[in-house]
């Protein structure tokens, strides 16, 4: 190397230190919270290595790790940080499920709460830990160095981040704001609530109509139902969790209508009106003939499926394809078809609508960004759940999809199913009926699929998760010790 080039590659390193401290030290100011005022003629322009628009949790994940590698980073959100999961999803949810299931198991012991009471308790801890956890993600997000702004966020032609009066030029830009629930489409289909709003209620209505067998549909109708409310589930497909294995998904069914939550399968709700403080929900049902039915409950609930949350984002004039469904087509690294614009989580097309995939996606997109190159997060192996009672969890394919991917040939997979009565169950004088149901390949015994109806089903699902991705076999199950007494040792010996 000639004195020249070596002068010339110091200079150059030189440079490349300098750029990055400044990143560093502009990422480590003193963070403030920005609420740009209303847009005018007078925009102010703004410099930043990485806008983030949405703080859910892919969101949030995204500006962190992009920060933690010294890039300047904006997080634009127009609600609460945090997201869906935080806020209107997992963690309420859940927790309403945990409230659920101890003012069940009061009832039916001491036969003395009701569940209004119950629901008002209930709905005071959830409102508590969704502020912690608010509060939780802004000091995280303050740590690192990322700078948050609330308000409504918009592309204009070059592309830039406008959020009210202030214009963001930026590198590169995230879209990560998430899905909300589709709107019932027929006359009246206003009036009815989304899961979104059940998080609000302050007092629980004596009977409700929820549409629906999606595991949103699902969750409610169970959650609601512990706590006392009288639950018609109108599903439009002739079962329930249609993304399910068929055999769980029926003993799903048979578990929610013993627990008193009257199903209607195969119905096309036509509309919905209200009087007199009551809701009619009318429904077309192919056994009937396709007379017109009203289930008259005191409210009513639509969890049909959800859409991107990417209207007025200004996406079409910029050119950014889009699905059918409204959803932002991206490449392999997330990448939209305007190269600056990245798409991840739940706003994106054909992407799982899981709360780790949103993470996983949005670490991995800051660390090629702005870090080094790791290794993409394995989706091929999926843990999900429903929470509802019993609860369900899954990994892997179902049988249907394991007869597919073997080319239709049936007698190339295997399966095994359990039908046992946990000691819980039997302690609370309850026959309910649990399920597990393993997929093999019938040739080289490797699982292919684990799916689970239990109260420790989801639990059980996410260690189950590695085994497969490992490449577990029957004979691994069959030489495993098991833990006894447990529920999970019905998957071994």
């Amino acid at each position: 190397m000639t004195k020249r080039q070596a002068s010339t590659e110091t200079a150059t390193q030189a440079r490349t230190v300098k750029t990055r401290r400044r990143a560093s030290e502009a990422s480590a100011e003193p963070v403030v919270e920005r609420v740009p005022r209303k847009r005018d003629a007078r925009a102010k322009t703004r410099e930043a290595d990485f806008v983030v628009i949405g703080a859910g949790s892919g969101g949030v994940a995204a500006a962190r790790r992009a920060a933690s590698h010294g890039a300047r980073v904006i997080l634009v959100e127009r609600d609460a940080v945090g997201g869906t999961c935080v806020n209107r999803g997992c963690v309420p949810k859940k927790m309403l499920s945990y409230g659920a299931g101890w003012a069940s198991i009061l009832s039916t012991c001491l036969s003395h709460t009701g569940g209004k009471e119950d629901w008002r308790d209930a709905i005071v801890r959830v409102n508590a830990e969704v502020a912690r956890l608010n509060a939780s993600y802004k000091q995280r997000l303050n740590e690192a160095g990322v700078e948050i702004w609330h308000g409504e966020a918009s592309l204009n032609a070059r592309g830039d981040v406008v959020v009210g009066n202030e214009v963001i030029r930026a590198g590169k830009t995230l879209i990560a704001t998430g899905a909300s629930p589709v709107d019932l489409p027929v006359p009246g289909g206003e009036l009815v609530s989304s899961s979104d709003d059940v998080f609000t209620w302050q007092t629980v209505p004596a009977s409700i109509a929820v549409i629906g067998g999606g595991y949103i549909a699902v969750e409610m109708a169970s959650i609601l139902s512990r706590y006392g409310v009288k639950v018609d589930l109108l599903v439009r497909e002739d079962r329930l969790l249609p993304k399910f294995d068929h055999d769980i998904a029926a003993a799903l069914a048979e578990a929610l209508i013993a627990k008193g939550i009257r199903i209607h399968f195969r119905t096309e709700v036509t509309m919905v009106s209200q009087s007199n403080g009551a809701f009619d929900v009318c429904y077309t049902q192919e056994d009937n003939r396709g007379r017109t039915q009203t289930v008259r409950t005191q409210a009513a609930l639509a969890a049909i499926g959800r859409k991107p949350n990417v209207d007025g984002l200004g996406l079409d004039e910029l050119g950014v394809k889009r699905d059918a469904k409204g959803g932002i087509a991206v490449d392999r690294q997330f990448r939209s078809s305007v190269r600056s614009i990245h798409a991840i989580g739940d706003c994106m097309a054909d992407n799982v609508h899981l709360t780790p995939v949103a993470i996983a996606q949005g670490r991995w997109l800051a660390d090629r960004l702005f870090g080094r190159r790791g290794d993409m997060t394995d989706f091929e192996f999926l843990p999900t759940a429903v929470f509802c009672e019993p609860a369900i969890g899954a990994v892997g394919l179902t049988e249907a999809q394991a007869i597919e991917e073997a080319g239709g040939k049936a007698d190339r997979i295997r399966t095994e199913i359990k039908r046992f009565v946990s000691l819980e169950s039997r302690f609370g004088g309850v026959p309910q009926q649990s399920v597990f149901k393993l997929v093999f390949n019938a040739r080289s015994g490797r699982v292919l699929g684990v799916h689970l109806m239990d109260g420790a089903a989801p639990e059980i699902v996410q260690t189950m998760a590695l085994a497969l991705r490992l490449g577990a076999k029957a004979s691994h199950l069959q030489t495993t010790m098991p833990l006894h007494p447990t529920v999970a040792e019905e998957l071994f010996g």
